[in-house]
């Protein structure tokens, strides 16, 4: 089954389900491009613009590039408008807005700097699903670094 068939099934449920389901989407999307240390963050009791937070670690300017640009595909393949992006050009630190799904990515001395996960440390993080027993090479739809194709768009 293609990611984009399993993401149409999380997204036909209910709409708090349904963000918690976007947020792990992107998670997984980050995952799959070799993000480290990803966290999801509910913060919908805590802030009136965002109900979820995906935070996670580029180990450099490209490889965030990379996993913004997947993640970007990912949701404009399940028809998730994007409302904003910031910093992907820049690469230590990049913002993609969702709507109630906003998702973070460092480079490890950004997320040092801006420490997010402490700055919400009272919000409830959300346990999601890494792909397991998948080799990046067997994926239907391999992610986007894989083809070596880095068309810039707007951030």
């Amino acid at each position: 089954m293609s990611r984009s068939r399993r993401a149409a099934e999380v997204l036909s449920t209910d709409c708090e389900d349904r963000q918690l389901g976007l947020a792990e989407l992107c998670a997984r999307s980050a995952y799959l491009n070799r993000a480290e240390d990803i966290l999801v963050i509910r913060v919908a009791e805590m802030c009136s613009y965002a109900d979820y937070f995906v935070i996670a670690t580029a180990s450099n300017s490209q490889q965030l590039r990379a996993i913004a640009l997947d993640v970007e595909a990912t949701m404009k393949a399940n028809h998730v408008p994007k409302f904003g992006g910031e910093g992907r050009i820049l690469g230590k630190w990049c913002l993609l807005d969702y709507g109630e799904t906003l998702i973070h990515i460092f480079e490890p001395e950004a997320r040092q700097y801006y420490q997010l996960e402490e700055l919400w440390s009272d919000a409830p993080r959300i346990k999601w699903k890494e792909p397991t027993g998948m080799p990046l090479a067997e994926l239907e739809e391999p992610p986007l670094w894989a083809s070596g194709s880095f068309d810039d768009e707007e951030a």
